[in-house]
């Protein structure tokens, strides 16, 4: 059994990732700002340092080659209760004259200027931060040079960024936390019109093919509700063509079948075998109506408009089916004594249609008309151009039909009384279902003059 991807999951699949994305993304840069605003406020108290040593170098009695810091000052600028503060107070020629020795605080000769520097090194194997500094000493009148350092391990630095963090993760992931519910409970709500639509075709009984009215949904989603709808009336229309049929069936073959019956009983009854050839001849006439009358139900049934979406039209020559249909139908017309004829124009008759039904349909015009012109009488079919279209007529020197029948005709078992034909009253109502699908229009007509009737089927000349 196929196994169904699930809506919600695929919404959620778009939506989630690129969420998870762009908290990621925003948190990176907030974290990475926190960072950069967190080292530029330690590198300031860092500076800090380096100018109070400045300041107590500056104020110190001892002479210039021997400067040093007083000790409470000096234990009071390096005492931190976090990190471990290194300094170093070196001449230009990076000799150092107080202060660590230690060669991650070697200066960095001819690249000072007065404005401090800061890099990240390494002292007595510790990871620290240093900030570097020329400035000039005076002292009576005499002027030194000295680059002052002070580097500061990075525990503060370190415990603040892992703070910072977490204070930066814990609401991004609550809000990705709310986020989701709020995606979660749109997705719910956005599919709720599905579920709906769902139940009300679900609780539906199978003979319930009526719309479904759902006004209030989206757009979107009544695109599907308005194609179910559409999908309930093609079905609708099927079964009343279903239940048409079987009616239509039931009723044109209880008499041909009960006559049938009647026949066989009086035939079994009959003690007479003289009389059996021509029991036999009735019972076999009756079968022969019953044949043709089934026939033409599955024609009726296979051409009316329902069955508009499964033909195919192409390019058919009227004057070869014309031929064809003609030729097919001459021993009948023999039989009956009528003379059968065909006036075509010689050069082609294009349509767009489906030949096997524009054949079906000048048969039963043929059948119609041999049906009702007497013995001696003539039957002519007629192919001819006129205004762009092509007309195709049957024309018949019978009784013809009365106006006030005419639009009667078309109808299913309608029969003219007073005919003196046992016609089942359905090629005609063939004939209309094929020309409504193929978008054709047919007339009746008559000459006044003589007797007999002309139908014209006109059909839209196909341009090659």
């Amino acid at each position: 059994m196929k196994k169904y991807s699930s809506l919600r999951k695929k919404l959620l699949r778009v939506l989630v990732p690129p969420l998870l994305i762009l908290i990621l993304l925003v948190s990176s840069i907030l974290f990475r700002f926190a960072i950069v605003e967190q080292r530029d406020a330690f590198d300031n108290a860092l500076y800090d340092s380096a100018y109070s040593i400045y300041q107590l170098l500056q104020k110190s009695e001892d002479s210039i080659e021997k400067l040093s810091l007083p000790k409470n000052e000096k234990q009071f600028i390096l005492n931190d209760q976090s990190d471990v503060i290194f300094y170093n107070v070196a001449d230009v020629h990076g000799k150092i004259i107080n202060g660590e020795t230690d060669e991650g605080l070697t200066p960095l000769l001819n690249t000072q200027t007065a404005t401090p520097s800061f890099r990240y090194g390494v002292v007595k194997k510790l990871k620290v931060r240093i900030v570097s500094t020329l400035v000039n000493i005076e002292k009576n009148g005499t002027t030194l040079p000295v680059y002052i350092q002070v580097a500061e391990t990075l525990n503060k630095r370190e415990a603040l960024a892992s703070h910072v963090l977490i204070d930066i993760i814990v609401p991004q992931l609550l809000l990705l936390l709310c986020t989701l519910g709020i995606i979660w409970f749109g997705v719910e709500r956005g599919l709720q019109p599905l579920f709906d639509l769902q139940t009300a075709v679900s609780k539906r009984s199978s003979l319930d093919l009526s719309e479904i009215d759902m006004p209030d949904v989206p757009t979107e989603v009544m695109i599907l509700v308005n194609s179910v709808n559409t999908l309930m009336r093609k079905l609708e229309s099927v079964l009343n063509a279903q239940n048409r049929f079987i009616a239509d069936a039931a009723h044109q073959l209880r008499t041909p079948l009960a006559g049938a019956q009647a026949q066989l009983e009086l035939a079994l009854q009959e003690t007479d075998p003289e009389q059996h050839p021509m029991m036999l001849a009735r019972v076999s006439a009756s079968m022969e109506r019953l044949s043709h009358t089934i026939s033409q139900l599955l024609s009726l049934a296979r051409n009316q408009q329902d069955a508009s979406h499964s033909v195919v039209l192409h390019q058919v020559n009227l004057n070869q089916i014309a031929q064809e249909v003609t030729t097919d139908m001459v021993p009948t017309a023999i039989k009956k004594g009528i003379d059968l004829g065909l006036e075509a124009f010689e050069s082609s008759a294009t349509v767009l249609g489906d030949k096997k039904r524009l054949k079906e349909m000048l048969y039963n015009l043929l059948d119609n008309a041999l049906l009702y012109t007497p013995e001696g009488g003539k039957v002519t079919v007629n192919v001819q151009r006129e205004a762009g279209e092509i007309v195709l007529s049957v024309e018949d020197s019978g009784p013809g039909i009365p106006i006030e029948e005419r639009e009667k005709v078309f109808e299913r078992f309608h029969r003219i009384i007073g005919s003196g034909q046992e016609g089942s009253g359905l090629g005609l109502a063939i004939v209309m279902e094929i020309v409504q699908l193929h978008h054709a229009n047919i007339e009746i007509s008559d000459d006044p003059t003589k007797k007999g009737l002309n139908i014209q089927v006109s059909f839209t000349e196909a341009r090659s």
